[in-house]
């Protein structure tokens, strides 16, 4: 394993996603990845997740803040600093929305890997950059709860909260659809 961790850049999805568990400070500071994030992506995109009320039959809008993560460096933020990382973004966001377009752009750029669960962006920067490692949400979730010997209680709280909070559930084809039922379902 190297000195340092290699850079991770999330998108909006995968950014709310492990939000919305409840453990991003935990996921982060576990995996061997500097997470990171575009400005862009920050600022404009992953705003808010829900949390159901009291009563459970509605839900409130919490502002995500990321702030302390990212003042105590456990989420960098990252810009597009130069003519190439501009022209590359503006070439995906002709294919893909401006926040993975960006995030695709400073990882390429930057030799960076991201995480994304959209399958468009998966696709376009699969054909774009094969050097660029792609990650998923269930298999930063799934690496975690492994390297943590996360129980299934709190697995299966945090899949909750973040299906409630993010409104994910992943596709079918996404190979870890099988453990994440079982999880959920409270399966073994």
């Amino acid at each position: 394993m190297t000195d340092s961790p290699r850079l991770l850049l999330l998108d909006a999805s995968c950014l709310l996603n492990l939000y919305a568990t409840g453990f991003l400070r935990e996921i982060a500071d576990t995996l061997p990845y500097q997470f990171a994030v575009a400005d862009y992506v920050l600022e404009q995109e992953a705003l808010y997740i829900w949390l159901p009320e009291s009563d459970e039959t509605r839900e409130e809008r919490v502002t995500v803040d990321l702030s302390q993560l990212v003042s105590e460096g456990m989420i960098i933020v990252m810009r597009l600093e130069r003519l190439e990382e501009e022209v590359t973004f503006v070439d995906l966001a002709v294919s893909i929305d401006d926040g993975e377009a960006m995030t695709g752009a400073l990882a390429f750029h930057r030799s960076c890997s991201v995480a994304t669960d959209d399958r468009k962006a998966r696709r376009v920067l699969g054909e774009r950059f094969p050097a660029v490692p792609l990650v998923s949400t269930l298999e930063l979730l799934n690496q975690w709860a492994q390297e943590e010997s996360v129980s299934n209680v709190e697995l299966q709280a945090a899949m909750t909260r973040m299906r409630t909070g993010a409104s994910y559930v992943p596709g079918y084809r996404d190979p870890l659809y099988e453990w994440w039922q079982e999880v959920i379902h409270g399966g073994t």
